[in-house]
């Protein structure tokens, strides 16, 4: 057969099938996993391709950011392909697997996809690259549309759970007819007719249940109704009650279950049946409260594939609320935070009334993550809004407490954590959220932690963290630049990560010293390629308290990085946190007189906090004072500037310059400058900005 005839079958894949998400690759050599991702986004396939070249790495892919396809070579000995097939069946079962080849062969194919794999590939040329694209498009389709699938049944499992607890719960009586047989009747159903128990009826003819002067009437209903004809209209009926005859009205509902059709019936006493169910026997609802919840944990979760999480949302200080608006009105403000939460929350979810400054919720997510994102878009949604009463208008803020479901987690044992530490955490301050649960989720951080490290710990290696620069701006009209230096860091796959995201885990695997050395080396290279004679912008520069604690051997290797130089005039401002400092007061002192011989800058920064803010003014030799955040957040209470007029006028007698960050309000920067402020900080000046600062300008990207 001519090769042009498999010309239509070779044809660019459509648009339509263009295909984006995340291609694990697990080979010996990064080059193929290039080469492999280079063809796919050539042929208009936007996805994000990773190499790994290790087990423990393919499995830590999966438990924490599952990709959407694995491709999986032969020849890598610290990954065999065998044992990734094994750990993609134990933890990702539904997550499609190809196999690499550089020689491909009908019987290599056989052996790989009996093995549990989708499929054999190669990326040789380009006649075998064309069929991994084609491919990896197939099954990226598939696995999506399998998703799709597990998502569906999830919520299909969910709807016919709460169908079912609400058909428990509801004063009408209700009765599933299946081929003439009650294969199903509520509680209601059962003491219409006099019993306590809807068991004995289950099994039963509904003919049984109908007096014999009507059943032919409600034969011939039930024939019409499984013709599509009278579905929903009211049927007199008397049915068979222990007692005596019950007359009722009935409505014939044609629906489903598991494949097969059945008739519903939706049955109203002529007599008032409100009082036939107990108010406890009712399913969780927004106005259920604690002995529901209890009722709902201890209830499966049916929704495969899903995290099921308990939430208890504490109103922090909520007896100073009561002392401010009134009792009265403190309660109908709960109510209001009520209405704010059931807003945010899915048709799935269930809240429920639990104390009179306290909520629980039962909601299902994807993964705990998603979970965790609810809480704390809950906790800053409601920390911004403002509730208007009859008198008063206030603000609250939430403790919530989040405790992810397990198989073995008892309702009362998990009530009593969730209230434990809700409480704990509002008696710490509040607005927070605490994650509660099994083990796994603290060993998954910690996991994520060193992930984060190891991460750190190869961008240092392979110079891939950058700086960014913040201006703090003169409120005196000052020329000289002045820049905050913040550091970023780019991972294996190229996303960018800020300081706050990825120096806790630095921090926690002893890696401070190298990122300040780091970045203190840069600034300072940056500094040696300056014009002479330049003004040139001041740079503030963050030390750690591993720096300070290191202090002696910091300064050996600033001199031997100086070779000699001596830095002009706050050309370098080295910045430490005050408290920091007050904890390694003798080696603080040491370290800034080094600098300052050196002609470096120093700067204390979250001045304020400290038990002996002034007196710290007596022995670190200061030029600038970095205020902290709190005195900003805190700017509208009087006692905030009474403290912060009290600094600032301490730092004027010692001629020492002040910064106030995180000025995001005009009207506070003016109140800043009619203080003496020097210098402000923060979003409302400038956002952060990777910038090249060469000579007497900087220069944007």
């Amino acid at each position: 057969m001519p090769a042009d005839t498999y010309a239509p079958m070779v044809a660019p894949v459509a648009a339509a099938d263009a295909v984006c998400g995340v291609l694990l690759v697990v080979t010996a050599a990064e080059d193929v996993a290039k080469r492999i991702e280079s063809h796919l986004r050539n042929a208009g396939h936007p996805l994000r391709v990773t190499w790994v070249n290790t087990l423990e790495d393919v499995e830590d892919w999966i438990r924490r950011a599952p990709p959407d396809l694995i491709l999986a070579d032969k020849d890598v000995r610290a990954a065999p392909r065998d044992r990734v097939l094994e750990s993609v069946r134990r933890l990702q079962p539904d997550l499609p697997v190809l196999l690499l080849s550089r020689s491909p062969t009908l019987e290599a194919t056989v052996l790989a996809i009996s093995s549990g794999a989708q499929d054999l590939v190669s990326y040789e040329d380009a006649t075998q690259l064309r069929h991994l694209e084609l491919v990896v498009v197939r099954e990226f389709l598939k696995h999506q549309q399998l998703r799709r699938l597990r998502t569906t049944e999830a919520r299909l499992a969910d709807f016919e759970s709460r169908h079912s607890q609400l058909t428990d719960c509801t004063a009408d009586a209700v009765g599933v007819v299946q081929e003439g047989i009650l294969a199903r009747a509520n509680v209601a159903f059962a003491r219409l007719l006099g019993y306590d128990d809807p068991a004995p009826l289950a099994g039963q003819p509904l003919i049984d249940l109908v007096e014999a002067t009507q059943q032919l009437k409600i034969k011939e209903r039930l024939r019409a109704v499984l013709k599509g004809k009278h579905v929903g209209e009211l049927l007199e009926l008397r049915l068979v009650g222990r007692t005596g005859p019950v007359e009722v009205k009935a409505q014939l509902i044609l629906g489903n279950q598991d494949g097969e059709r059945v008739i519903e019936l939706l049955i109203r006493a002529a007599g008032p049946v409100d009082a036939v169910i107990d108010p406890p026997a009712c399913a969780p609802s927004a106005r259920a409260g604690r002995t529901d919840l209890a009722r709902a944990l201890a209830t499966p979760n049916l929704s495969t594939g899903t995290t099921r999480s308990a939430l208890l949302l504490r109103i922090d200080d909520f007896a100073g609320l009561e002392d401010r608006v009134g009792h009265a009105d403190a309660e109908t403000l709960t109510a209001q935070v009520a209405a704010s939460v059931q807003r945010q929350l899915g048709p799935l979810d269930q809240l429920f009334p639990f104390s009179t400054d306290e909520l629980a919720l039962l909601v299902c997510r994807p993964d705990a993550g998603d979970v965790e994102k609810l809480a704390e878009s809950l906790r800053k949604a409601l920390r911004d809004e403002i509730y208007t009463l009859d008198d008063h208008e206030s603000q609250v803020s939430l403790s919530i407490a989040v405790f992810h479901l397990g198989a073995a987690d008892g309702a009362q044992a998990v009530i009593r954590q969730l209230v434990t530490e809700a409480r704990s955490a509002s008696c710490k301050g509040g607005n927070r959220v605490v994650l509660l649960g099994s083990t796994a989720r603290a060993t998954q951080n910690v996991r994520e932690e060193a992930r984060l490290a190891a991460q750190t710990r190869r961008a240092i290696a392979e110079d891939r963290l950058k700086l960014a620069y913040q201006s703090i701006a003169s409120l005196e009209g000052e020329a000289r630049s002045h820049y905050d230096v913040l550091v970023r860091m780019f991972d294996d796959a190229g996303r960018e990560w800020t300081a706050s995201e990825f120096l806790p885990a630095a921090q926690k695997f002893n890696l401070m010293r190298s990122v300040d050395r780091w970045v203190v080396g840069t600034v300072i290279d940056i500094i040696l390629s300056r014009k002479p004679n330049a003004e040139a912008s001041v740079l503030f520069v963050k030390l750690s308290e591993d720096t300070l604690r290191d202090s002696e051997a910091f300064i050996v290797w600033l001199r031997t990085v100086l070779n000699g130089r001596r830095l002009k005039a706050d050309e370098i401002v080295f910045e430490a946190q005050e408290l920091v400092l007050q904890n390694h007061i003798r080696k603080a002192k040491a370290l800034t007189r080094e600098l300052a011989d050196l002609g470096a800058g120093i700067a204390i920064e979250h001045f304020g906090i400290g038990s002996n803010s002034i007196q710290m003014l007596d022995h670190i030799p200061a030029q600038f004072l970095k205020f902290h955040a709190s005195f900003t957040h805190a700017f509208g209470e009087k006692d905030s500037q009474r403290r912060l007029v009290e600094l600032v006028e301490a730092a004027k007698i010692r001629k020492i310059k002040t910064i106030v960050s995180h000025v995001e309000d005009a009207n506070v920067m003016a109140r800043l400058w009619q203080m003496g402020v020097n210098f402000i900080r923060g979003y409302h000046v400038q956002e952060p900005e990777v910038v090249l600062l060469s000579g007497d300008f900087v220069q944007r990207r």
